[in-house]
């Protein structure tokens, strides 16, 4: 009666040795490419950088002269007006390994503070609309929420509070603009935003 138990036993070695040895041609293999393609991005040349969608802040037509007493508010509205004088791109969803690829390593820094910068835009914009939801203002709130979907922010809570003025207002059919503009994030969270916005649909 132990054979057959022993006879199993060993399969189920056999086997994991085999999905062992698997996982790690697999592991070698994207070692290797990443490697390679790692490589090929430091020897890339330097390339021009005028085809960049670079971002423009409407200042002028935010609400810039509502609750200004609230220091967050505050503190928002002073960063985005600072980054009016700095270089703004979307790279979400692109690696520095991407970034070489495309535009060469001597490029890198600049792209990187590009990065960070539309990080501190669409990160002051989704607290400034906050406060302003919280306080009562929902259309200021709103027109700051919906630039930021335009410039393709990929922060859930933008997107969250939009579809919930769009339901107060009686509105939900616009739900359906958001979910359409989250199908075209490049970002992690994509897919959750998408499941979210349609569960606010029904």
């Amino acid at each position: 009666m132990k054979y057959p138990f022993f006879a199993s036993f060993l399969v189920l070695c056999a086997l994991f040795y085999h999905n062992r040895k698997k996982a790690d041609r697999n592991s070698e293999k994207i070692m290797r490419d990443y490697f390679d393609r790692e490589n090929e991005a430091n020897n890339t040349r330097k390339q021009p950088l005028d085809n960049l969608d670079y971002i423009s802040v409407p200042f002028d037509s935010f609400p810039t002269d509502v609750l200004t007493e609230d220091p967050v508010v505050a503190e928002c509205i002073s960063t985005i007006k600072s980054l009016m004088e700095e270089s703004i791109v979307n790279f979400t969803g692109q690696t520095n390994t991407d970034l070489k690829l495309a535009y060469g390593p001597a490029n890198l820094p600049f792209l990187q503070k590009c990065d960070f910068n539309f990080s501190s835009l669409v990160t002051s914009l989704h607290r400034w609309a906050k406060q302003l939801f919280e306080a009562g203002y929902h259309n200021e709130a709103l027109l700051l929420c919906e630039y930021a979907i335009s410039i393709h922010a990929d922060i859930s809570g933008i997107y969250y509070m939009a579809a919930d003025i769009y339901i107060e207002e009686d509105q939900p059919e616009k739900i359906t603009d958001l979910i359409s503009s989250a199908e075209s994030l490049d970002s992690a969270m994509k897919t959750s935003i998408i499941k979210t916005l349609k569960s606010k649909e029904r």
